[in-house]
């Protein structure tokens, strides 16, 4: 049942704070449209290529007058080259997800202490965890769409796994950086890397066509949404000392909004990038063949938590994902139910626990580069009504419905069935329908970097 409604059997203080959570922008960055009805369970997308030359250096003809032995056709005599245009078929197919709230007593709300207070501050809980699952979602399958680069000196780009499973798996195709081309990252990302990703872009044509204001294009260039850690977009001025005296000297006078002394988390544009700050970058482990790693996730400041075993006999190397939140049930955290808290691990780039040769857990960071042309969100439309039927109305993005009886409570394992006549208890439910639809998935890309050790400098008492 749902306990952690409190009974007034103490004076309970009035006030009913609340913990912030961080959205990630994906689902404002990602177009949204329908998925139509009536077109099955697989759809396919059409992308016209590019018809270009296959030199530079085409043949042209001089015009020459009529001659009956060399030119009989004269000016009329001309030839024609094939001109070729290609398509790219992209197929995707649509997924659905589910979730379900605690179960509530209609009864209990009477005696309850601030039961209106708390369920709307509990409800609007359920609202945040609804918009992380979507959002989460997104940001994966924007992951896998990308193309994908290691920050090393040999810098080059995969192609995107678009072209794979449908619909995108769950767990991010990684294996670029460990059994492919690119190799784990050994360097932090720099402004050059940034630089060469630019050039990508614009060959490509990411910066053309309408990207709803994402993208600006200015005299000066094409400025490219990225998305970045707070700490990193800070390390990206001050790595270069070059870099940094430049701008140093371009804002001198302006005060703190000079960008090498920004705060932390503030936006800044450097050179074809705008700075779009995420609290909670994605973090990966690297785990080498036959290695098993056993991390208690924790909390940044208690010590609750729950084992996670990376277990890796694949016969190579591989990169887990980091979870960013640990729900805790110690009492430093919550006295009743659960609390959400950023996960100690996914914070500590070199903690106690050691990799084969490599010391350290979340020791690999992505930054984004977000192009909205590169993938679209189709959400599946219900059909609600029916010649000769009275349907029940669906909503396949994720309003909680609340539902009670028996309905709410088959299917757990430890409930058979409930004595519910009155239908007084319940729970919410969630459900999500969608297809991904590639759109130019090769405008995506996602950086891989090693994060650097905490190294604080120091003042010694002298």
């Amino acid at each position: 049942m749902f306990d952690v409604l409190r009974a007034k059997t103490e004076d309970l203080g009035p006030a009913l704070l609340h913990r912030g959570l961080w959205k990630d922008i994906f689902l404002n960055v990602i177009p949204r449209t329908e998925y139509p009805k009536g077109a099955g369970y697989v759809r396919s997308k059409f992308e016209i290529a590019r018809s270009v030359p296959d030199t530079d250096e085409e043949e042209w003809t001089p015009i020459q007058p009529v001659d009956n032995d060399e030119n009989p056709q004269g000016a009329c005599g001309i030839n024609y080259d094939a001109t070729y245009v290609g398509e790219h078929e992209n197929q995707y197919k649509p997924e659905m997800k589910g979730l379900k709230g605690p179960v509530v007593c209609q009864d209990d709300f009477t005696m309850a202490w601030q039961s209106e207070e708390f369920w709307a501050s509990y409800f609007a809980s359920l609202e945040k965890r609804s918009f992380l699952t979507i959002s989460n979602r997104a940001g994966n399958v924007y992951r896998q769409y990308a193309y994908k680069a290691a920050a090393r000196n040999d810098f080059g780009w995969a192609v995107g796994k678009w072209q794979g499973a449908q619909p995108p798996p769950s767990i991010v195709d990684m294996t670029d950086y460990t059994t492919g081309s690119l190799g784990l990252p050994d360097s932090e990302l720099t402004q050059e890397m940034l630089d060469l990703t630019a050039i990508e872009l614009m060959q490509e044509g990411a910066d053309e066509g309408d990207t709803n204001a994402w993208i600006t294009q200015g005299a000066d260039g094409p400025i490219f949404p990225l998305l970045i850690g707070a700490q990193m977009s800070q390390r990206i001025l001050l790595n270069n000392s070059e870099l940094r005296s430049d701008f140093n000297q371009s804002f001198m006078g302006w005060k703190d909004t000079n960008p090498v002394i920004q705060r932390l988390g503030a936006s800044r544009v450097i050179k074809n990038f705008r700075h779009m700050i995420t609290r909670f970058p994605a973090r990966w482990i690297s785990v080498p063949d036959g290695v098993t790693v056993n991390i208690t996730a924790t909390g940044s400041t208690s010590s609750t938590g729950t084992t996670t075993t990376y277990a890796n006999a694949t016969g190579d190397t591989v990169l887990k994902r980091i979870p960013t939140y640990v729900n805790s049930t110690a009492s430093f955290d919550a006295t009743k139910g659960r609390a959400g808290v950023v996960n100690g691990v996914w914070n500590d780039p070199q903690p106690t626990v050691t990799v084969g040769s490599d010391a350290g857990v979340a020791i690999y960071e992505e930054v984004l580069v977000l192009v909205p042309s590169a993938l679209k969100m189709e959400v599946l439309m219900p059909v609600n009504s029916m010649p000769g039927m009275k349907l029940t109305p669906q909503n396949y993005f994720g309003d909680w419905r609340f539902v009670t009886g028996n309905d709410a409570f088959l299917g757990d394992d430890d409930c058979a069935g409930i004595f519910d006549p009155t239908h007084t208890r319940g729970r919410h439910f969630g459900n999500y329908r969608v297809a991904w639809q590639p759109s130019q998935p090769r405008n995506a890309r996602m950086i891989l970097f090693k994060r650097c050790a905490n190294a604080v400098d120091t003042v010694t008492c002298s």
